[in-house]
């Protein structure tokens, strides 16, 4: 079983989880993690191809699949770690999350700071 300490954990890697985790950062938590399910990060957004999205976060219209390739550019820009095609398959109260994966198996995912950060999904 592969084993892991972070500050934060974000389920999901739409473009409001990749939000969550670039916001972390900037806030100054060091260890942040995204766990998603799909192949890739980008979430439903990656099959809009209307526009309208961006205008209030980047300032201009942008369609569904820019909008997330912008968060995904940044993410890859930082230090967050991404579990991909990997299923959160249960939460503990003791703030573990077990994941699995084809690539990893099963994970444990322990968050260090539980009163200060705690899980964002």
């Amino acid at each position: 079983m592969k084993k892991m300490k972070v500050d934060l954990a974000v389920i999901g890697g739409g473009p409001a989880g990749m939000a969550a985790a670039l916001e972390a950062k900037r806030q100054g938590v060091e260890k942040v993690i995204i766990i998603e399910r799909d192949k890739k990060l980008g979430g439903i957004l990656q099959q809009c191809i209307h526009d309208g999205f961006g205008i209030q976060r980047f300032g201009e219209r942008l369609a569904g699949t820019e909008y997330a390739q912008r968060f995904i550019d940044q993410i890859k820009e930082s230090d967050i770690e991404v579990l991909l095609e990997t299923m959160v398959i249960e939460m503990t109260p003791e703030k573990e999350i077990y994941a699995c994966s084809g690539k990893h198996g099963l994970s444990l995912i322990h968050i260090s700071e539980p009163t200060r950060l705690g899980m964002i999904s």
